[in-house]
């Protein structure tokens, strides 16, 4: 018998109602659903009360504060925290993954020693055994690196190396070290903030405002306020990112050039009869600006028209609150004469401590005798350091402690760096993760994750006031982790190092005291907001500048710009599983990034769209796919930092190339700091 359409659906139809009326489907389903219910390995949701707690998010450079919602005392949910002075409300990419991550793959779950090629599980007791151990015996032989520059757990380990009798403490770079050395090149001293909020002009010389650079979600929050004030916003960049699309211009400059900009638009206001000659070296630096960075060859370098260039100055001139933010694109890499440029600029439109204009805010406070000067901290160059142990002019420590850090990811002179690392005779990782230093560490004390421990900040990078925050623990260790600020304090008293405290809350309640801010209301939620800043007695001529160091065009490299985008994690953190999904196809195809660059660059070079390609530095090489923007300048190659991960999850390991391969560190003439914002690279077919 045939088997037509009609017979098809009185079938479907006929055996749908049959058991829809049957009891015995119903009871089959019953007991199944009894049954599977009962396993013991199926999750269940905890029902209970609904709250809200604060935090700090420190996952990337700023740290600010959230509200975490919490079902029964567990976490569930981040959102911006409208009280927050950095916050008002918004919330980074990374906060927004910030609950995701406390349940993350790549956590590290309990101590672990190295084992041969793995690792070997042990217990508190032991680590701290071991590293007080090892400790004692290094002597002063000692370093440290922290990712955290606004937290007390940095304090506690340059006291503990300083006690110990050593000087190798460091920072990883960011933005504030080379502005604090301007500051100080130019006779100041204390930590660079920015009056965003009452600014009516901003110009921001390759500071990604909100993208990366400084207080994100704050910058934000600040720039839509600006708007309903007219105020302005001009950024200067190779590329256009989502601070130009907003922005009321985007003026194209060559990478690494935008401080030379700085000194045209100098010389441009100078000779225009603006910028107050009641400057102490106002004469000295005039001529030098005249002499070194005439019109012409601004222009020429950093390939913005002169005219472009005299509209800029004359409007920065004009404007009642004009504010200028010089900055790398990567958010570090800059170099302390680069900073001198924004600076001086900021000098001559009379901005300093003024409203809408530069902050300078007193440091953060020494509790802790034996602790490192936080200006002395941002002095000390990480960079260097590490390739003068590459390269045997100087010995590896015997113990070599990283905290809230991945420099065997996210430095330049990656292969050196990689090496230094391997030269410890003891390499101590306090990573909540996985990450590349803690897999090639001998000891991991995982620190318990910022829900979990008490945690605090002193004025973010950026910041237009003095501010401290203080966060205390939202729910107990999920995993066999400790807070790495009292796994100090203990292994230093167990290594014969005193530091005064005996615990991380002691040290906190210190700060705050020395502050004058009420911890209990602090660990509530509330923020310290200080409102004195140092008198500074500024001289534009008193460390006799010399002309900047800017990428020369060979005709056969093109100039990387390297940028961050916090959906693709920061210095310290992969990408985490929220941030795959915002991930577009053409940033990323399957396991390949995309570089971008224009049609007219990738027509010279003979690449198409979607072509494979091979970036190479004198440094390394990268692997990534092309895709054409014409938001690019000339001759320029844009390229995300982030991926290239070996370490971490599934979630970002293997995924993209780390673009740190290509940067090499070259050394400032005169202050030898470090500078890393960009290099020439050969671009072809891979």
């Amino acid at each position: 018998m045939g088997f037509d359409r009609r017979s098809f659906i009185s079938l479907v139809v006929g055996g749908a109602v049959g058991t829809t009326l049957t009891p015995v489907i119903w009871k089959t389903l019953d007991d199944v659903s009894i049954w599977s219910q009962n396993w013991s390995w199926i999750p269940r949701l905890k029902y209970g009360e609904e709250g809200k707690r604060f935090a700090l998010c420190k996952l990337g450079a700023d740290a600010y504060g959230i509200k975490i919602k919490t079902i029964a005392g567990n976490p569930v949910v981040a959102e911006g925290d409208p009280d927050h002075p950095l916050s008002l409300g918004g919330i980074c990419p990374l906060g927004a993954a910030s609950v995701q991550l406390l349940y993350s793959p790549s956590r590290v779950r309990n101590p672990k020693v190295k084992d041969g090629n793995t690792f070997k599980d042990i217990s508190w007791e032991e680590a701290e055994s071991l590293l007080a151990e090892k400790i004692k015996a290094a002597g002063s032989d000692i370093a440290m690196v922290s990712g955290d520059e606004t937290g007390s757990v940095t304090d506690i380990l340059t006291g503990l190396v300083g006690q110990a009798g050593s000087k190798n403490a460091f920072l990883m770079p960011s933005e504030s070290g080379p502005a604090a050395q301007a500051l100080a090149l130019l006779g100041g001293d204390g930590q660079i903030g920015y009056d965003l909020e009452n600014s009516d002009y901003i110009l921001m010389l390759g500071a990604d405002v909100l993208g990366s650079w400084g207080n994100v979600t704050r910058n934000g929050k600040a720039f839509a306020a600006g708007r309903k004030k007219d105020a302005q916003y001009v950024y200067v960049g190779p590329a256009q990112n989502g601070t130009a699309a907003v922005a009321d211009k985007w003026v194209p400059c060559a990478p690494g050039t935008e401080a030379v900009l700085a000194m045209g638009l100098a010389g441009v206001i100078i000779a225009d009869g603006g910028g107050r000659p009641f400057w102490s070296g106002f004469s000295q630096f005039s001529q030098f600006v005249s002499s070194t960075y005439p019109l012409e060859k601004v222009a020429q370098i950093t390939g913005v028209p002169a005219e472009t260039i005299k509209e800029l100055a004359q409007t920065l001139g004009k404007a009642k609150h004009p504010l200028v933010l010089t900055a790398a694109g990567a958010s570090q890499g800059l170099g302390a004469f680069e900073a001198v440029a924004g600076m001086c600029l900021n000098m001559l439109l009379e901005r300093i401590n003024e409203t809408g204009g530069v902050r300078v805010l007193p440091w953060n406070p020494r509790v802790i005798d034996a602790a490192m000067e936080h200006k002395n901290l941002l002095a000390n160059d990480l960079v260097a350091y590490l390739s003068a142990i590459a390269d045997g002019s100087a010995s590896a420590p015997a113990v070599f402690m990283i905290y809230g850090a991945n420099p065997a990811h996210s430095l330049p002179n990656l292969a050196k760096v990689q090496a230094a690392l391997e030269k410890a005779d003891f390499l101590v990782s306090f990573s909540s993760f996985m990450d590349e230093t803690a897999a090639l560490a001998d000891l991991i004390m995982p620190d318990s994750y910022g829900f979990e421990r008490l945690d605090d900040s002193y004025s973010p990078y950026g910041s237009a006031q003095p501010l401290y925050t203080v966060a205390a623990p939202i729910i107990k260790p999920v995993y066999d982790t400790k807070p790495a600020g009292d796994v100090l304090l203990s292994v230093a008293s167990a290594a014969g190092l005193d530091l005064g405290f005996d615990s991380f809350e002691d040290v906190v309640q210190a700060k705050a005291e020395a502050l004058g801010a009420d911890y209990d209301d602090m660990v509530d939620g509330t923020a310290w907001v200080g409102t004195e800043f140092p008198v500074q007695d500024l001289e534009l001529w008193s460390t006799p500048l010399r002309e900047i160091e800017a990428p020369v065009a060979d005709g056969k490299s093109l100039a990387l710009a390297p940028v961050v985008r916090l959906k693709i994690g920061s210095s310290k953190l992969a990408t985490p599983p929220f941030g795959t999904n915002a991930i577009r196809y053409d940033e990323m195809s399957g396991r390949e990034m995309y570089v971008l660059v224009n049609g007219v660059t990738a027509k010279n070079l003979g690449l198409q769209q979607d072509d494979a390609v091979k970036l190479t530095s004198a440094s390394g090489e990268c692997q990534a796919r092309l895709r054409i923007f014409e938001g690019v300048m000339d001759n320029t190659v844009v390229a995300p930092l982030g991926f290239g991960h070996t370490a971490w999850d599934d979630f970002s390991r293997g995924k993209g190339d780390n673009v740190f391969k290509l940067l090499p560190a070259s050394t400032e003439d005169q202050t030898g700091v470090s500078r890393f914002a960009t290099v020439q690279v050969v671009l072809g077919k891979a």
